[in-house]
């Protein structure tokens, strides 16, 4: 058998692997006039976020690479407007399918931790901000939470708002649907999901022990408020807490390797752009890892101008 010696095609792999395993349709109606698939769309957004390319760069990439159009079976190229109109009408539920579909080739986590960060909208200089008069701490940004497996360094659920929420707001969804794929052992989290609610969900929906930082440690036990809060608080290891910081480690990899920044001015462009770095992150994770998984090339009949 060929070795697949290609890192973009192994990507493609890879992709059209995770997409089956997702249960992804080919085309997203009988309808559809079947010049490209979903697939293909949905590869070139991820690939997009690999080369750090705008819309136009990509297709500009790809022109020039013929033996990876070849190898996606892209006789012609679509406009560029193609894609940006196909990420605005994707539904963000297929995310969360590819999400879960990571499921098969990530092993089950022991140590998990949770986190938010900040991605920014622009990307001018601090410098060029002080000369315009803008704040450069107070530019538009989304806010991405994420729980992170510590040992690899792989992001297992992510939730992404426009405006800025309170942490323990987006804790409990990531929970609940964190607890139907994984079962970890440690559960991390910094102050800003000291809540009760956090605590209750951990323990008794995900089966973990809350490695939670509380909040104003001069209280005593007993003004404490909270059961699961008032267990926790006396035996507390802070020297093994210390390995939520691992996740700020993810973070500086995922901005370092996929940009700090999101270029789309469409709130829901931005969204699609943003989960797809994510995507994108935890396939080149995988594959720096050398994780064993069968690459199935999906071969499908397509259609071209």
């Amino acid at each position: 058998m060929k070795i697949i010696k290609s890192k973009f095609k192994k990507l493609a792999d890879f992709c059209y692997e995770l997409f089956g395993e997702a249960g992804l349709m080919i085309h997203k109606s009988k309808f559809s006039n079947r010049l490209y698939t979903q697939y293909q769309h949905l590869f070139m957004l991820v690939y997009k976020q690999f080369r750090k390319f705008t819309y136009k760069e990509l297709l500009e990439d790809l022109s020039d690479n013929l033996t990876l159009r070849a190898y996606l079976g892209l006789n012609k190229l679509p406009n560029y407007t193609t894609l940006i109109k196909f990420a605005k009408r994707i539904p963000s539920k297929i995310f969360d399918k590819l999400m879960d579909a990571f499921g098969k080739f990530i092993k089950q986590p022991e140590k998990v931790a949770i986190d938010g960060t900040g991605i920014s909208l622009d990307n001018p200089s601090p410098h060029y901000c002080k000369r315009i008069g803008q704040p450069y701490k107070k530019r538009p940004f989304l806010k991405l939470s994420v729980i992170v497996d510590i040992k690899d360094y792989l992001i297992l659920q992510f939730k992404i708002r426009k405006k800025a929420r309170h942490d323990v707001i987006d804790a409990e969804p990531l929970i609940k649907k964190l607890a139907k794929k994984y079962k970890p052992i440690y559960f991390y989290g910094d102050r800003g999901y000291d809540s009760e609610k956090i605590f209750k969900l951990v323990f008794e929906e995900l089966g973990a022990y809350p490695l939670i930082l509380q909040k104003r440690l001069d209280i005593p036990k007993y003004k404490r408020r909270g059961r699961y809060r008032k267990e926790t608080f006396e035996v507390f290891d802070y020297g093994e807490y210390l390995q939520r910081n691992k996740v700020e480690t993810a973070f500086s990899i995922l901005k370092r390797k996929f940009g700090f920044s999101i270029r789309s001015k469409n709130v829901k462009n931005q969204k699609v752009e943003a989960m797809a770095r994510i995507i994108a992150y935890n396939i080149d994770r995988l594959l720096e890892m050398g994780k064993q998984v069968i690459l199935i090339f999906i071969r499908i009949t397509r259609v071209s101008y």
